[in-house]
């Protein structure tokens, strides 16, 4: 009875697709007028519900510049929209908006939570483990929705761009990046991510929920999955990522080729070396033996270790390799000749005479001998070249060569004569079957099938003589597919009115069919209709009356849509972390908007203040604490929605960020608000810039008695400071470009939770001592929050005798100030130099491991003593031990410089700055 049970429960199961609202074609309701308007009137008629009234002018600007560009109207527009609150100048500035270069970086931004972008591919300490070119991927989404790509066009080339060009260094190529800015945690989970982020991001479906079982609630099945992971199971990714633009600086261009052919004949040269050593006459006698050996006694590869290392570290791929050889090639009458002879032997003395023999007569074989023509073929040790030799290294080779790969993708990413690239893909010369992971094991594997499209919209196979990615990408825009343009209807209309039509995250069976489904359906169809183009679907929405609608409405309503889910009134909106800053920034003066794309910044540095929030470095691994208080989604997986918190941090941000501190002193420091002639003048002058309004007698009745009651002396930072633990890759030099350690556990920052197999082994950082990393400098830093002289003092004991070499270095402000080596079970006082400093510089104390990191730990005790200047008494302004940092939390920044910058700071932590009416 199994078989005709299972029959019936997909019957059940298709019967119930067909009906789901999701996944039958949307119908256009005929109405007059805009869409937007007459179904919701004709909701708001059948719930008994009351619309508000339209907002004030100024409001609807307001909201369109926030939802639209994500920037602060101007002045300008402001006093238009005041001056003739009609439709022709309200269509007018909606145009504007629109064509404004901001609106392609605000409208990016909401993609890349759709496409879970990062600068980096996540848990990876053995080498750099940025994506250099990540960059380019947020760049080509910014120019796509600048220009108004036809949304079809838009997902075919994030699907299947490298298809639909016509060059190779065409800049759509970076596209791509949709499919490969994603996590890397091996090969099957890496596939599992583009499944998941293709199949819900366009079609908001979940359909790695098939990945173990057929879903437990949608007709998805485990076929309809490994379809899809089948075809991004045969695709590659180019180690070269092919250029995709020129740099702008030609000079600084050359500069980079000249540093990258010098990393790239070092790689060449270490390579060679491995393969002469493959086939020098003093290391093939010993494969030789040790592969006639491993034939006979059928080691496995932890033994071929064991005993290649002790004939001279030789490598165990290449040792097995021989092992197989000889095996596949015993029937020929040189090497049958030989293995007899080994077998017959009297000694391992023989035996070396014999393989020293043989190895000799094969380096000199001449042209057409038998052991010549071993040698030309594919499987023979000595036909390895470079292009081959990596399959080779052991694990000290691949750690040393991740190091050079490392190097190489730290100079793509830093210089800035790199140019761009693309973070491309293309598809495998052979396409195999699909086939189910049983399970999802990838080690029980299933019968083979012919992949094909979703079943749950349809089925079938992928067009012949094209690349299946293609084909999908086809089958995902197809007019007929009933997802695609409802998914993204209804991700713009949440975008623009704070809440979705439909769940954004699901379409599937359990999300039960949208209250205003004929509205979302009708705009669906009309998307279609009118190309796909995204602007002209926002300037549907934004000339709607809904979207002018006050943000307060009748009471009566609240007792039958407390929620608002019929859009009866304007949702209130709170600024998201990208607008939040972008707003402080523009309201000091500091946002250079001149100039859209380019690579990504850290945002903790002053100089990316002139930089929107978009070009932020996401680092996936190590989130910043900011990112992570105001809510900006992981970037290891695909975000339908934002969530909003309130939580404390938020509020200390803007009594201690060290950006808007700088940007409240830039406020209180501009010129044109010192020549305001009186405190009254002053306060008009922070209102309109901050809230482009005039404020209340009150308003300035209160930020002048705020101004006259501070106490000048409380603005006059003490000298001081905080301290930080970090690591990087040691070059020998200072360096800026530093990682926070990931973990910190029994008191102990490390890279892992045991400090003998962490991604970076040994390393470790105590308050009273710990444990430098081969390749890898421990930075304690020390930065100041106030003015003066400062010096550092330490206290070192090594506690190993014998083991590799140490070495210490004191830098200020990021420059060497004294260094030296530190010998085993050596104690040793350091004393650095007397340097002025200002509130943000550093000194740091960096150990380095740099012959390896057998040298045992160190206990240390660091002081930094300071004054005020020369003739002032010497004090104790930072101690490692009582200041030792337990978390990796932003410290507090340095105090405003004035009540003026202190009053800049409260009004932009007010609910006015941060909410949108």
């Amino acid at each position: 009875m199994r078989a005709p049970v299972i029959l019936l429960a997909l019957l059940s199961c298709a019967s119930a697709a067909e009906k789901h609202w999701a996944y039958v074609a949307p119908v256009k309701a005929e109405v007059a007028g805009n869409p937007v308007d007459a179904l919701l009137e004709r909701a708001w008629e059948h719930a008994k519900l009351k619309p508000a009234s339209l907002a004030a002018p100024h409001q609807w600007l307001e909201r369109a510049a926030f939802t639209v560009t994500g920037l602060p109207p101007s002045d300008e527009q402001l006093k238009r929209i005041e001056a003739n609150p009609d439709e022709a100048t309200w269509k007018a500035l909606v145009d504007e908006l629109l064509a404004s270069p901001a609106y392609g970086e605000r409208w990016a931004r909401h993609w890349m939570d759709v496409a879970r972008y990062a600068d980096t591919r996540g848990y990876n300490f053995d080498q750099d483990n940025r994506y250099p070119f990540a960059y380019t991927y947020r760049n080509w989404l910014i120019k796509a929705f600048n220009e108004d790509l036809p949304y079809d066009r838009f997902v075919k080339l994030q699907i299947a761009a490298d298809q639909m060009v016509d060059r190779p260094d065409h800049p759509d190529l970076a596209a791509l990046g949709f499919l490969t800015v994603g996590l890397r945690g091996g090969p099957v989970e890496t596939i599992d991510d583009r499944v998941d982020v293709v199949s819900r991001g366009f079609l908001s479906s979940t359909v790695s929920c098939a990945r173990c079982h057929d879903h437990k609630f949608d007709p998805i099945t485990m076929r309809d999955y490994y379809s899809l992971y089948s075809i991004f199971d045969n695709t590659d990714e180019p180690d070269n990522k092919p250029v995709i633009g020129k740099a702008d600086n030609e000079a600084e261009f050359q500069a980079y080729q000249a540093e990258a052919a010098k990393l790239e004949e070092k790689d060449l040269a270490v390579r060679q070396e491995l393969v002469n050593h493959v086939r020098s006459k003093e290391a093939l006698p010993n494969y030789l033996e040790l592969a006639w050996r491993a034939r006979k006694e059928d080691w496995n590869h932890g033994k071929a270790t064991s005993e290649g290392f002790k004939r001279g570290r030789l490598r165990p791929n290449a040792l097995m390799r021989w092992k197989d050889f000889l095996g596949e090639n015993a029937g020929g009458e040189r090497v049958k000749r030989w293995l007899g002879e080994m077998d017959a032997a009297a000694d391992d003395n023989a035996r070396k005479v014999l393989c020293e023999a043989l190895a000799g007569e094969w380096l000199a074989a001449g042209e057409g001998s038998e052991l010549a023509q071993l040698s030309s073929k594919d499987g023979c040790p000595l036909k390895y070249g470079v292009d081959r030799i990596s399959e080779f290294m052991d694990v000290e080779d691949g750690n040393q060569r991740r190091a050079r790969v490392g190097a190489m993708s730290k100079l793509m990413a830093d210089h800035p004569g790199s140019p761009p690239r693309a973070m491309s893909l293309g598809d495998k010369k052979q396409w195999g079957q699909a086939v189910i992971f049983e399970r999802g094991n990838p080690a029980n594997r299933g019968a083979t099938f012919d992949r094909q499209w979703l079943s749950f919209l349809g089925g079938g196979p992928y067009s012949e003589g094209e690349s299946p990615r293609l084909s999908l990408a086809e089958k995902i825009t197809d007019p007929a597919n009933p997802l695609t343009a409802r998914v993204i209807v209804n991700r713009v209309w949440a975008w623009h009115f704070g809440a979705p039509l439909a769940e954004p995250g699901d379409f599937g069976m359990q999300t039960p069919r949208p209250e205003l489904l004929e509205l979302l359906d009708t705009l669906a169809v009309s998307f279609q209709e009118k190309g796909q183009s995204l602007k002209e679907l926002d300037r549907l929405l934004l000339t709607s009356k809904a979207f002018r609608l006050s943000a307060e409405g009748s009471r009566e309503n609240d007792k039958i849509d407390e929620a608002n889910t019929k859009f009866w009134k304007w949702n209130r909106r709170r600024l998201d972390f990208e607008t939040m800053r972008d707003h402080v920034l523009a309201t000091s003066g500091a946002l250079d908007t001149s100039r859209t794309g380019g690579r990504s910044v850290n945002l903790d540095k002053s100089s990316s203040d002139a930089r929107r929030s978009i070009y932020a470095f996401v680092d996936r691994y190590a989130l910043p604490g900011t990112f992570v208080s105001f809510d900006l989604p992981h970037p290891d997986h695909h975000s339908p929605k934002r969530v909003e918190t309130s939580v404390p941090q938020q509020a200390l941000y803007f009594l201690n960020g060290r950006m808007v501190i700088r940007q409240a002193e830039r406020v209180a420091n501009d010129a044109a608000f010192k020549a305001q002639p009186d405190d009254r003048a002053k306060v008009l002058w922070i209102y309109q810039r901050l809230f482009q309004r005039v404020p209340a007698e009150d308003e300035i009745r209160a930020a002048q008695e705020w101004v006259e009651s501070a106490n000048p002396a409380d603005y006059a930072p003490k000298l001081g400071g905080y301290w930080e633990v970090r690591h990087a890759p040691d070059t020998g030099a200072p360096t800026d470009d530093l990682s926070t350690f990931p973990m910190f556990a029994n008191d102990v920052w490390k890279t892992g939770p045991d400090v003998s197999t962490a991604p970076i082994r040994w390393l470790n950082v105590g308050a009273d001592g710990g444990h430098a990393g081969a390749h890898h400098a421990m930075v304690l830093r020390w930065r100041a929050t106030g003015s003066g002289q400062v010096k550092m003092t330490a206290h070192l004991k090594r506690n190993q005798k014998g083991g590799d070499t140490l070495a210490w270095r004191i830098d200020g402000k990021g420059k060497p100030l004294a260094e030296a080596k530190i010998s085993p079970e050596a104690s040793v006082d350091v004393a650095g130099t007397w340097i002025d400093v200002k509130p943000g510089d550093t000194i740091d104390f960096v150990l380095r491991a740099p012959d390896g990191d057998a040298c045992g730990s160190v206990n240390w005790t660091f002081v930094i003593e300071g004054r005020e200047s020369e003739s002032q008494p010497v004090m104790e302004v930072g101690n490692f031990a009582k200041q030792f940092p337990k978390s990796n939390d932003p410290a507090p920044g340095a105090q405003p410089a004035n009540p003026w910058a202190d009053l800049v700071q409260m009004l932009w932590a007010s609910n006015e700055f941060h909410f949108v009416d």
